[in-house]
C-alpha cells in the first residue's frame, strides 16, 4: 500500500482517486483496515496540512480545523461547554489523542458526540474539492447513517463555529452501556439565550434517535420564552419522546431510546438552573 502526506488541501484533492482513501486520526478506517473491509492501493495522511490543525479565534466566532484532535477539544477554553463536554464523551483518553473531529464529524454515524453539539451550535462547514471551497450549514451536511453531501474527493477543511451571545449557555449529556469508552445510545445537546431568567432562544438536538443527529424543533418551541425556573421540564420531556424517531438495535430499544433522550434533556436543564442560582 501507497502512502501520501500532502502540505496543503488542495494538493490532498489532487492526489485523491477512487482506490485511494483519505485518513487522518485513522481510530474508525483501521478497523475497517484491519478486518479488510476496505482495501485501498492508497492512504492520504490529511494530518500534515497545518491549515486543518488547531482551534482559532476569526471575525465569524472561533474556527476548528478538521484535523484538530478530539482531546484538544476536550481541553479548549475557546469552545462551548456542549462540545467540550461532547468531546470529553468520546472513547478512551488514547483514542481521544487519536481521533479528529473532521473524522468524527465525516464518520456520520447518528451516535456521533460531537455532532449534536454542533447542531445546537450552527456550525458550517468549509469544504474544499477539485472545484474550489464551499460552505455547508450543519443541516444540510448530514444526509443518511454514515452519509454527507461531501463528494468522494472532498475534504472537511474548517468547522466554524458562530459568535455567540454572552448569555448562551450550553450543555451536553450521553448514555452508554459503560460510564467511560462506550458508544452512545442516545446523546442530548442544547444551547440557549438566557436573559434575566428567561429562555430567549434555543437549539435542542439529540443523537442515536434518527438516521441523523437530529434538531428537536417542537421540543425548542416548549422552552422558549419560559422563565428557566418554572414548570416546563415535565412537558419538555413529552414533547422529546414523541420528536425523536429512534430504531431497536443491539444498543438499544426504540422506548428505551424515547425515555432518554427527554430524561437526557431534563438533566441539562436541571444543571442550567443550578448554575443560575
Amino acid at each position: 500500500m501507497e502512502y501520501y502526506k500532502p502540505k496543503t488541501a488542495g494538493e490532498a484533492v489532487s492526489l485523491k482517486t477512487d482506490s485511494r482513501m483519505y485518513i487522518a486520526g485513522g481510530t474508525d478506517l483501521g478497523v475497517l483496515l484491519s478486518e479488510f473491509m476496505v482495501q485501498p492501493e492508497a492512504l492520504i495522511d490529511l494530518t500534515g496540512i497545518d491549515e486543518l490543525c488547531g482551534v482559532f479565534k476569526v471575525d465569524e466566532g472561533v474556527a476548528i480545523g478538521a484535523c484538530t484532535g478530539i482531546s484538544l477539544i476536550a481541553e479548549s477554553e475557546l469552545l462551548p461547554a456542549c462540545l467540550v463536554e461532547g468531546a470529553k464523551a468520546i472513547g478512551s483518553p488514547q483514542i481521544r489523542n487519536m481521533a479528529t473531529i473532521g473524522g468524527n464529524i465525516c464518520n456520520a454515524s447518528p451516535c456521533g458526540d460531537t455532532l449534536t453539539p454542533l447542531v445546537v451550535l450552527e456550525a458550517v462547514f468549509i469544504i474544499e474539492g477539485d472545484s474550489g471551497e464551499r460552505r455547508v450549514k450543519i443541516e444540510d451536511f448530514f444526509i443518511g447513517p454514515k452519509r454527507t453531501c461531501m463528494s468522494p474527493e472532498e475534504i472537511l477543511k474548517i468547522i466554524i463555529i458562530p459568535s455567540r451571545s454572552p448569555d448562551q449557555k450550553s450543555g451536553f449529556r450521553m448514555i452508554g452501556k459503560r460510564n467511560g469508552q462506550a458508544i452512545s445510545q442516545v446523546n442530548a445537546a442544547v444551547s440557549a439565550v438566557i436573559t434575566g431568567g428567561i429562555i430567549k432562544d434555543i437549539r435542542i438536538a439529540a443523537g442515536s434517535v434518527a438516521p441523523v443527529p437530529l434538531r428537536l424543533k417542537k421540543t425548542e418551541d416548549v422552552v422558549r420564552g419560559k422563565a428557566l425556573g418554572s414548570n416546563f421540564l415535565e412537558r419538555m420531556k413529552d414533547t422529546a419522546e414523541q420528536e425523536v424517531s429512534p430504531i431497536s438495535d443491539v444498543r438499544a430499544a426504540e422506548e428505551y431510546r424515547r425515555k432518554v433522550a427527554g430524561s437526557l434533556l431534563e438533566s441539562i436543564f436541571r444543571a442550567m438552573r443550578k448554575e443560575a442560582v
